[in-house]
């Protein structure tokens, strides 16, 4: 099956990104679940058409920041790195674009 973007779904990368509570500033316990619904809205509604985004709580802190995945097969950054490429992205590009996206979204989440 396609979307609009012509590209089959099983061959999209999830992008599963934990955010940490902290990052909402001291009270950002109260508030990482309902922020990281808006920030994944946000993030998918401009996202490349390869890319589906993940956006959770990181409420345990073994779990890694961000993991890639292809047909629910977690990739390591290497091959995350390799499918990015083919697009004309670069994974480095790629999460400074994110942090930089992420904070804008907490300013427009709290209205500042």
């Amino acid at each position: 099956m396609t979307l609009d973007g012509g590209l089959a779904e099983s061959k999209k990368l999830l992008v599963k990104f934990r955010m940490e509570p902290g990052s909402l500033g001291p009270n950002g316990s109260d508030y990482i679940k309902e922020f990281c619904e808006f920030a994944q809205q946000q993030l998918q509604a401009c996202a490349s058409t390869n890319i589906i985004w993940s956006i959770e709580p990181r409420l345990d802190k073994t779990l890694t920041e961000m993991e890639f995945y292809i047909l629910s097969k977690k990739l390591p950054r290497s091959k995350a790195e390799q499918y990015l490429t083919i697009f004309g992205q670069n994974l480095d590009d790629f999460e400074e674009q994110l942090a930089d996206n992420l904070e804008s979204l907490i300013n427009q989440y709290f209205g500042r």
